[in-house]
């Protein structure tokens, strides 16, 4: 049961060709655009309490925490590295087994795998937020249920 996900924030965008198109157009609407992947994420696997997207830095030298409230937005300084920060935030976890990390990263990967951390790969979680939706739109009437359900409704509220 995973509570906590890690997400590599420009590692992603730069994997999935949606969201690189929204960086085609300007770097927020890119993020923007992942935080909503993430957020329909986690509306299915409700068991997701917070997430970490860690961003290389935007150009000052300090350590920037923006808190969208379940999406939780770091961006890193020069000094470091978003990959370095993924793993000291993996370093601080209570309970490992209730996170998971989210990118491509082999240095990132390696060093999840090494803690005990799954790793969500970026096919994967694009996959499963595709699969979600069509489920959603497999779950719509049939024209023939519609159909019938007019028809009685006509006959309860007497508009043959």
């Amino acid at each position: 049961m995973t509570e906590t996900l890690i997400v590599d924030g420009y590692n992603v965008i730069y994997a999935d060709s949606h969201l690189q198109k929204e960086l085609d157009k300007n770097l927020m609407e890119a993020r923007k655009a992942l935080e909503k992947s993430l957020r329909d994420f986690q509306a299915k696997q409700k068991s997701i309490k917070t997430i970490f997207v860690v961003y290389d830095s935007r150009v000052n030298n300090q350590l920037e925490i923006e808190d969208l409230g379940l999406v939780k937005n770091i961006f890193v300084s020069s000094e470091g590295s978003a990959d370095e920060k993924i793993v000291s935030i993996l370093k601080n976890l209570k309970r490992p087994e209730r996170a998971a990390v989210l990118s491509k990263d082999n240095f990132v990967m390696n060093h999840a795998r090494a803690m005990g951390v799954p790793i969500l790969s970026v096919g994967t979680f694009f996959k499963r937020i595709t699969k979600l939706s069509k489920k959603e739109e497999e779950r719509e009437l049939t024209p023939d249920a519609k159909e019938r359900i007019n028809r009685e409704l006509k006959g309860v509220w007497r508009l043959d």
